[in-house]
């Protein structure tokens, strides 16, 4: 039997034709489907269609010799001929009526010939196999880079670096210049006269070498209410406009090859030498144009800046009467890592030691001068200076404050350049336990070096995250101070303190903001120190002067600390089951 349309005379010409009809039915003149209506098969469906073909050839419904739609298979009775139903002719008219087709011809209907439709489909089924196109194996994820690889990836990018902190000043009043020569070279004469300190009636110096600004005051003990005063900076000098704090940077003129605390026409300036010298480049030149390494210019710059300090304590007699006329100490503040590092320890102390020896020549020092004075100072301090940890000026400052707690306490210091944080117990605002201490170059201007190499703020503060978590870490583990830091063990939350003008980055403001939580540290409220009013005469921020208040506390009264190599680690106890001894141990 033969019903109108076209024939073939292989099973490859049907295989053929079908696979056209196919992908006519993919295309965009396949004929619209209402929702209720089963999509077209999809790659695979063939078995299905294939099984129905069989299941009707099973009851006697005879071979199919057209291939209508894939959707549907209409049921055939006896001899191929299509099964009546009353009112079809009606029931199809309503049915169109109801439903709207797309004005489409549809495809052809195609004759199969023989009795091949299981090989036909077949044939489709494994050419269609043989044409699909093998998807790629997606390549598996790697895995996110740890936070300490980021925290190193970062060191490794600042670590060398000279931060632009603020732009420097290119030059400064005529009244200015003049003040400072005078201090200076008043300063000079009274250093090289006697440089011994009097330990019973003496004034005492704090003297904060910070990375971006240095931060001076004097106090006279042990009179009445302890008279403070912060030194003002000359006004050019001053670090982002605080009347106390003056900008760590030195000028090298070429004409007379003299170091200068001010610009001159023509000058270099030198910067960024603290920040090289705790980054372990202290022996490089601070600019390759320069002949002046890092340690070097740091020498010229304090023993400037003891001699200015001498000659305006003498002129401006900023204690009033109380204030003695020689000095009692010096405290010069560094940072608790680089105090509990000998190598470290060793820097600072030959730095001061050149600088004090450079101060009675501040007028005429030169690079020559400086070099030599270095090359040959001792690793040992002078009669009457002191390097003191920072932490033990920022306590000293909290704990004289009534409102300071025992216990144990974070503090994160974000300077310009560097990332200070400290974990410590304070046993009754005498006493100080360092269990563990960092100081990194991830200071607020080191940001900024960070993200002109091309790294991101979020991996800046994962690495800030990582150096938080070596100290606290360390700190509540068993072998240090679990009972007073680990959540799980400690009986309030562990107090943080927040000093430093650099936490106020977006970067170090979220990077704080997350410390005091349960999870962490625990909900009580942060503590930014201050030092008293009356330490300065200008409207200013005097949480950056702490440590300079801090540093002028003479040393029996600072808290007497423990660095953390200092501090043992506790042998943590293992617990013992308790043990029973019975009649026949007897």
């Amino acid at each position: 039997m033969r019903k109108k349309g076209k024939g073939f005379a292989s099973l490859a010409d049907a295989a053929s034709a079908l696979m056209d009809l196919r992908t006519s039915l993919a295309g965009t003149n396949a004929p619209s489907r209402s929702p209720d209506r089963k999509p077209p098969a999809a790659d695979g469906d063939f078995a299905d269609i294939e099984q129905q073909m069989l299941a009707k050839k099973a009851v006697g419904q005879g071979e199919s010799t057209a291939c209508p739609p894939l959707s549907t298979f209409p049921a055939r009775n006896g001899a191929g001929q299509r099964a009546s139903k009353p009112g079809a002719k009606a029931q199809k008219a309503k049915h169109k009526k109801a439903q709207p087709q797309a004005k489409s011809k549809g495809p052809k209907k195609i004759i199969l010939k023989g009795p091949g439709m299981k090989a036909a489909y077949q044939a489709i089924l494994e050419a269609e196999r043989a044409a699909a196109v093998k998807k790629p194996t997606p390549a598996a994820a790697k895995p996110a880079p740890s936070r300490e690889k980021i925290f190193r990836k970062v060191i490794a990018a600042v670590s060398n670096t000279t931060p632009m902190i603020e732009p420097r000043p290119v030059s400064i009043t005529p009244q200015n210049q003049v003040a400072i020569e005078r201090a200076i070279t008043d300063g000079a004469a009274q250093l090289a006269e006697n440089l011994q300190p009097n330990l019973d009636d003496g004034f005492i110096v704090g003297f904060d070498f910070g990375t971006s600004s240095v931060k001076l005051a004097v106090s006279q003990p042990y009179h009445a209410d302890n008279p403070t005063k912060a030194m003002p900076a000359p006004e050019g000098l001053q670090s982002f406009g605080h009347p106390y704090l003056w900008q760590t940077a030195l000028w090298l003129d070429p004409k007379t090859g003299r170091f200068s605390l001010y610009p001159l026409p023509s000058a270099v300036t030198l910067e960024g030498f603290k920040t090289g010298i705790i980054g372990a480049h202290g022996g490089e030149l601070v600019r390759p144009d320069v002949s002046i390494t890092r340690v070097e210019a740091a020498a010229a710059f304090l023993a400037l800046h003891f001699a200015h300090f001498f000659g305006w304590y003498r002129q401006a007699k900023p204690l009033g009467p109380a204030g003695a006329d020689q000095f009692m100490a010096v405290n010069v503040g560094i940072p608790v890592a680089a105090h509990d590092d000998a190598r470290s320890f060793s820097i600072f102390k030959r730095i001061v030691a050149a600088a004090v020896e450079l101060a009675p020549f501040a007028s005429q020092l030169t690079p020559d001068l400086v070099r030599q004075t270095h090359s040959r100072s001792p690793d040992r301090l002078p009669a009457g200076f002191y390097l003191v940890p920072e932490l033990t000026a920022a306590v000293a400052g909290y704990a004289f404050a009534p409102t300071s707690q025992p216990g144990s306490h974070m503090l994160v210091d974000v300077g310009a350049s560097t990332l200070d944080i400290v974990a410590f117990n304070l046993v009754g605002r005498e006493r100080v336990a360092v269990f563990s201490a960092a100081v990194e170059l991830l200071g607020a201007a080191a940001l900024d070096s960070a993200l002109s190499r091309q790294l991101s703020a979020g991996d800046f503060k994962r690495a800030c995250d990582h150096e938080f978590e070596e100290v606290y870490g360390r700190a509540r583990s068993p072998e240090r101070a679990q009972d007073g830091f680990h959540a799980a063990y400690r009986r309030k939350p562990v107090q943080l303190l927040v000093t430093g003008g650099g936490c106020k980055t977006e970067v170090h403001d979220r990077f704080i903001a997350e410390m005091p939580t349960e999870r962490v540290l625990g909900a009580a409220p942060t503590i930014h120190p201050l030092p008293p009013k009356a330490m300065t005469d200008m409207s200013c921020d005097r949480s950056r002067l702490l440590l300079a208040y801090g540093l002028t506390r003479d040393l029996p009264d600072l808290p007497e600390i423990k660095l953390p190599s200092q501090v043992p680690s506790i042998t943590p106890l293992v617990r013992m089951e308790p043990s029973f001894v019975g009649p026949e141990m007897t």
